[in-house]
């Protein structure tokens, strides 16, 4: 096998075997601390550690990949090779391509559904005039459901069915455009729709759905706080808005991943109860993401200023190449 080839081949099954193993220790990390670490923490900062969680094994084993294995190999991996790969490196090499074959058939599926579902409901749509204006693309569209949502991955358009603008004042239109500000500031569509299509062995687990669910819950009361601030009466307010849209929607299964409802019956209860109580003083972050992330700085800074570390990780290589030869 020419020696290009054989480093694809290293690259896709060390990305694999990599990934599978961060993501075995991201889903020993949840289940031991951070699925319950998040009382006292604000939600906006809770929404931005589990998406680095949740980024953490596709990061670490691109970046290990990229920094430290495929540099190894290529160093000293002698030129005009024809080294014949082992069933295990082929098998492994088969598992990277397949993970990465099925990230991008998800992502690119999910954005094609979120542009149909889009351009269906813009067809007919006029603007949204508001006062002060919404600081987003917002249309009014005309839709059986009566749907209000932030739409999009890369430029998010806010669209709101004509039955709900008919059945809103001018100061809940506000509160509403003020909430999916929110998320649109916080891109939470572009982090939705990365996590959709991660490409690793952990978003065939059970802990995929349980970051994202506690992600999609952070993210929205990090919104209804933009909507609301501080103030006792406005959590009030829009609580009361809630309960008033949620009456008009059905429940709804949404066809792509880049959207961003106004208002979800299955998290209703949960956030109409935290907007009647009172917000207490937040604590700091866990600390965690940060020192794993700074481990994995100084293991990479490490191995690239050491040459026999290097040569070591290049040895580990070969035999994996080797093994069952």
């Amino acid at each position: 096998m020419n020696r290009t080839l054989l480093i694809a081949m290293v690259s896709l099954a060390t990305y694999a075997l990599l990934n599978v193993a961060v993501s075995a220790a991201v889903a020993f990390v949840w289940r031991l601390k951070v699925r319950a670490s998040g009382a006292g923490v604000s939600p906006a900062r809770r929404a931005e550690q589990l998406v680095w969680l949740r980024a953490l094994p596709v990061a670490a084993a691109l970046m290990l990949t990229a920094l430290v294995a495929i540099p190894a190999f290529s160093i000293f991996e002698p030129r005009g090779t024809t080294e014949e790969p082992g069933p295990l490196l082929i098998a492994l090499a088969l598992a990277g391509l397949l993970q990465l074959a099925a990230a991008l058939w998800i992502a690119t599926a999910t954005a094609a559904r979120t542009y149909t579902l889009s351009r269906r409901w813009l067809r007919t749509s006029v603007p949204l005039e508001v006062d002060p204006p919404a600081g987003v693309p917002a249309f009014v569209i005309t839709t059986a459901a009566p749907i209000v949502a932030l739409i999009g991955v890369f430029r998010p358009k806010l669209v709101a069915a004509r039955t709900v603008i008919d059945a809103c004042t001018t100061e809940e239109l506000l509160a509403i455009v003020a909430h999916e500000r929110g998320h649109l500031r916080a891109r939470d569509n572009l982090k939705r729709w990365l996590m959709a299509c991660a490409p690793d062995a952990l978003r065939w687990t059970k802990v995929h759905q349980e970051i994202t669910t506690a992600w999609h819950d952070a993210a929205e009361d990090a919104a209804d706080d933009v909507a609301t601030g501080a103030g006792s009466m406005a959590r009030a307010n829009l609580a009361a808005l809630l309960l008033k849209v949620a009456r008009l929607t059905p429940e709804a299964s949404w066809p792509a991943a880049a959207v961003s409802p106004f208002v979800e019956k299955d998290g209703l209860r949960r956030r109409v109860g935290r907007l009647l109580t009172p917000p207490g003083a937040p604590r700091p972050a866990s600390r965690m993401l940060a020192i794993a992330s700074a481990a994995a700085v100084i293991v990479v800074a490490t191995a690239l200023s050491s040459p026999a570390l290097m040569k070591g990780v290049f040895e580990i290589i070969e035999s994996l190449v080797a093994l069952g030869r």
